[in-house]
């Protein structure tokens, strides 16, 4: 069966629907489009991405955040502060009471801004790590993004200390992408929201999904008219204005 474009938003909502309804275990993969909505900077979006070629020199690989320490700091303490200023929006809550409609429900996210766990979803596997907090890359020492000091240095053993975040050229931290690969592998319904499905590692997860006979329902305004698989279900609306009404439904 293939999907087209033409197909009324409703109908794709209610498909999605009855998907969820009948589903045990149910897993939430979300991107930065979610936090988007929230006024959060994307960091690839060529209107609002934060990720220029100047960032990414100086501040989002290992390298260039240790050779230009202070303003690397700086600069990440700053999106900590601004993440402290946006709020959960209608996507991020939906999500959290759809933990109250299901049997079993994990969210998996790319995000760092911890915007899910104050809309109140527990247990939210975090991919990219967080920037609540900053930690020592020694001894790690932990420090809450409020509380760090004024230098970059370890309150402990006087080494650097750096975001709780995963760089680029860095790994996906092994425990939450087993605990995230485990979760999709055993899912009957994955909903893949606000991410382009299209940076690796994490893309692996909704292919996982499909693999093993889950149905996976594709949230993101930007998709195209291509063809999806018989067992995708896609719904080309903002996360803000689809999920709550996907929950209305279920």
């Amino acid at each position: 069966m293939t999907l087209h474009a033409d197909v009324p938003f409703d109908d794709q909502l209610k498909r999605a629907a009855a998907a969820v309804r009948a589903a045990r275990t149910v897993v939430v993969f979300t991107g930065a489009g979610v936090s988007a909505e929230s006024g959060v900077p994307t960091y690839r979006g060529e209107a609002d991405g934060l990720w220029s070629k100047h960032n990414l020199d100086r501040y989002a690989n290992p390298r260039g955040y240790a050779a230009h320490l202070t303003d690397a700091y700086a600069w990440y303490r700053a999106r900590a502060a601004g993440f402290a200023e946006v709020q959960p929006n209608a996507a991020h809550l939906a999500i959290a009471r759809l933990a109250d409609r299901v049997p079993q429900l994990t969210v998996i996210t790319q995000n760092i801004d911890s915007l899910h766990q104050r809309a109140g979803s527990r247990g939210v596997v975090e991919l990219h790590g967080n920037l609540r907090e900053f930690r020592c890359d020694r001894c790690d020492w932990r420090v809450s993004w409020d509380h760090a000091p004024d230098l970059p240095v370890c309150a402990e053993c006087g080494d650097k200390i750096r975001p709780d975040v995963v760089m680029f050229e860095e790994g996906l931290p092994a425990d939450a992408f087993e605990t995230a690969h485990s979760a999709v592998q055993a899912c009957d319904v994955m909903l893949s929201i606000g991410t382009s499905n299209q940076v690796w590692p994490a893309a692996q997860l909704p292919l996982t999904a499909l693999e093993n006979g889950a149905s996976v329902i594709i949230v993101n305004p930007d998709l195209t008219d291509q063809p999806f698989h018989r067992k995708v279900i896609p719904i080309r609306l903002r996360a803000g204005d689809a999920l709550p009404a996907l929950l209305d439904l279920v």
